[in-house]
């Protein structure tokens, strides 16, 4: 063993090990499930590797759990959280978008992960995860050009020359003349209203499917929120006659048969607003103009107070598993004293 290893995990190499753990086990139930249900066997193909993936980081983090005798995470598991003979809830189509959009998603997870590490073994596993997000989403994405599925971003005219900003108007957007939209405008847009689009038709398949009335409630309104994004941030691409990207509400299936546990569903739905409130953080700190900053700005304070809510029926029903923390100095002293 490197002896570098007998150096004591950080607090962000603690995080981001619970994190990955967390993250991949859920998502080897969803995983699983998908490719039991998938007709395509290019699709399957990709699915597979996902899923190999996702198996060699919960074996790489168990090891180094077993090493640190760090507990291990309950997470999720096969045989509580997914139901692999439950109809399908949502069509192929669905299933490798959802796969090349988590590609990206773990791409910038595991790349904040490998930034906040320095013990070389930690480094190396989040490397190898890059990497492997890195080869998913190349994969999905040639799958997806392949079938004709692919929806590109919006293209516009490559500039003549060199332009520096001349005057204030730049920023303006509430009232009078508008500048366009730039380039990097556009990019966030047309992602955010891809992720909330798919995320859309995530949820509505959670609702449609989910035990609790409770669960069912929180992902109908997850669905309103999602689909209100996508209105908003569309319109914007409108009303400069920019393309908007595709919905996917029709590859949502008829099944009410429950696939997956509401604490999973709960988990997953977590992990969707974690990451577009950090999405809606970047599109807010590069949008030049004011009113795109200001819609922004309403979407974050909204995805917070739904992850709030999501926090408290997690807490309700003893489904949130807590992320390992600093011990209390004070509390211990108080016990020692006794």
């Amino acid at each position: 063993m490197n002896s570098e290893q007998h150096i004591r995990l950080t607090s962000s190499e603690i995080a981001q090990l619970w994190t990955g753990y967390m993250n991949n086990s859920m998502s080897m139930c969803v995983l699983k499930y998908f490719k039991e249900k998938t007709e395509d066997e290019e699709i399957r193909n990709v699915l597979d590797f996902a899923i190999s993936i996702s198996d060699k980081m919960l074996q790489d983090i168990t090891e180094i759990y077993v090493r640190e005798n760090h507990p291990i995470p309950v997470a999720f598991n096969e045989s509580e959280d997914v139901n692999l003979n439950a109809p399908a809830i949502y069509s192929d189509v669905f299933m490798l978008n959802f796969v090349h959009y988590m590609s990206r998603y773990g791409m910038t997870a595991y790349g904040s992960a490998f930034a906040s590490s320095a013990r070389s073994d930690i480094v190396e596993l989040f490397t190898m995860a890059v990497e492997s997000c890195m080869e998913l989403y190349k994969k999905s994405l040639t799958t997806l050009l392949e079938k004709g599925l692919y929806h590109r971003v919006a293209a516009i005219p490559i500039p003549e020359k060199v332009d520096f900003v001349q005057k204030q108007s730049y920023l303006t957007g509430w009232f009078g003349e508008r500048r366009p939209l730039n380039a990097a405008e556009i990019m966030n847009l047309y992602n955010d209203i891809q992720r909330n689009a798919l995320g859309k038709a995530l949820l509505l398949g959670f609702g449609q499917s989910a035990g609790l009335q409770q669960v069912r409630n929180y992902m109908v309104k997850g669905a309103q929120i999602a689909g209100k994004v996508v209105d908003v941030l569309t319109h914007i691409l409108m009303e400069e006659n920019i393309t908007e990207p595709p919905t996917w509400d029709s590859e949502v299936l008829n099944s009410t048969t429950p696939a997956f546990s509401d604490k999973l569903m709960m988990f997953h739905s977590a992990l969707l607003i974690s990451a577009s409130s950090g999405y809606y953080g970047t599109a807010l700190g590069t949008s030049g103009r004011r009113d795109i900053g200001a819609k922004y700005s309403r979407l974050l304070i909204e995805a917070l107070q739904y992850a709030e809510d999501g926090a408290h029926i997690l807490i309700e029903q003893g489904w949130m598993e807590q992320l390992p923390q600093s011990s209390d100095e004070i509390e211990i002293a108080k016990i020692k004293k006794k």
